[in-house]
């Protein structure tokens, strides 16, 4: 069967080499992201994890091979465009607007607001304070959903670490997404906060039926949150699996997890 003609495939990796000089961190890497699923992506640093993101977003465009979202191709689309067919990502390192509140962060994130044309605010100022208002109501809805409501009015500079990654796990969920790829969610989180993490990602996925693409180094959290699990190593997919397999799996034992 065709690639593009697997429908329960949200997101197809079809093939895509990256290199960098005589470096392929990205190297014929193929698999396939189902809608509906939290897929776990694992490998060693330097295994082309955060790479195959960059081509996935369209920040770096494949040497070679597809992507394939809803059955279309997008691999030489720049990030705005795959942004508006549905991919979001979150960062290693948080990317907040640190002299923002929360709340403002999220009501920044909706492209082509009426309110961003004088033409528009000076002839027809209703659809302006209309949007406006519904696009308060989704932020707060959204806030109130991440337990972070209590924070809208702090500046976003301010937040702890996990209340960062919480935050941007919102943005992504302003732009109305079909999938969204996390880079490393558990980083720098304590405990707690990674908890609440971890249920809003369920509930996310439960109730919205938003697609994930997980890059984390935390087993414990991968081995309890995702399947399938990607392992990659040099640039490739080296297994896949559930949790169990992968745990057994003596390659990736080998190359990643230890004895």
């Amino acid at each position: 069967m065709s690639l593009l003609n697997q429908t329960e495939n949200l997101l197809v990796i079809n093939e895509v080499t990256k290199s960098f000089g005589g470096l392929k961190a990205v190297n014929n890497c193929t698999f396939n992201v189902t809608k509906g699923s939290i897929t776990g992506l694992i490998g060693p640093n330097g295994a082309g994890k955060t790479t195959l993101f960059n081509v996935i977003t369209g920040q770096l465009a494949p040497d070679s091979g597809n992507i394939i979202m809803d059955g279309e191709k997008i691999e030489h689309l720049p990030p705005y465009i795959t942004h508006s067919k549905g991919i979001v990502r979150t960062f290693q390192i948080p990317r907040e607007m640190k002299r923002m509140t929360v709340l403002e962060n999220l009501m920044l994130v909706k492209r082509n607001q009426s309110g961003e044309s004088l033409f528009t605010t000076w002839l027809n100022p209703w659809k302006v304070k209309e949007e406006e208002k519904q696009n308060l109501q989704k932020a707060e809805e959204t806030l109130e959903f991440l337990k972070l409501s209590h924070l809208a009015d702090e500046y976003a500079g301010n937040l702890s670490t996990g209340q960062k990654k919480l935050l941007e796990i919102g943005r992504t969920l302003m732009s109305d997404p079909k999938i969204i790829l996390l880079d490393e969610p558990a980083a720098g989180v304590n405990p707690t906060l990674m908890n609440n993490i971890v249920e809003r990602i369920k509930e996310i996925s439960d109730k919205l039926k938003i697609t994930f693409l997980i890059i984390e180094h935390n087993m414990e959290i991968i081995m309890n949150l995702c399947d399938p699990i990607i392992v990659m190593s040099y640039g490739s997919k080296l297994a896949e699996g559930n949790a169990k397999s992968i745990r057994n799996n003596k390659e990736v034992i080998d190359a990643y997890l230890g004895n």
